[in-house]
């Protein structure tokens, strides 16, 4: 799937594993708990699946599992790989989407944001952050809420 980002950026969306030559360097982790969306609130953004940048390291995975702990005080379980998609912009990049339960929340110093938010329905409004409103990240959503083992 190719569309463009709300920054303008021509993307490319992939659910096969490996689809593009530019290695993977950002995670963006849809989580549950307890049947619930897992988002944090970014204090520029707003609301927003966690994720971010691989610390030099660290696997995929391992940046996946800070990054939700980071950002939500959410205990990742149940990792697993969904897509991956790349936005070409001044610096292309290529981030790796996974689905994960968590177990457990806990209040913990948080990096960057004001910590976990739970829903039960996603409605990108203006309390949503952009990247969450985006052609791709509906194709992630519609998807991953078709997954019969979600």
């Amino acid at each position: 799937m190719e569309y463009r980002d709300l920054n303008g950026y021509h993307c490319r969306l992939s659910f096969e594993p490996d689809a593009f030559r530019l290695a993977s360097r950002h995670v963006l982790v849809i989580a549950k708990y307890k049947g619930k969306w897992l988002l944090t609130k970014h204090g520029e953004r707003g609301l927003e699946f966690p994720g971010g940048k691989v610390e030099p390291g660290e696997s995929l995975q391992e940046a996946a599992k800070r990054e939700v702990y980071e950002e939500t005080g959410g205990t990742v379980e149940g990792l697993k790989w969904f897509a991956e998609y790349m936005v070409q912009s001044e610096r292309p990049f290529c981030k790796t989407v996974f689905t994960a339960k968590v177990s457990d929340i806990r209040k913990t110093e948080l990096m960057e944001t004001e910590g976990a938010v739970l829903v039960d329905v996603l409605k990108p409004d203006d309390t949503y952050s952009f990247l969450m409103k985006d052609d791709g990240m509906k194709e992630i959503v519609k998807r991953v809420k078709l997954d019969e083992k979600w």
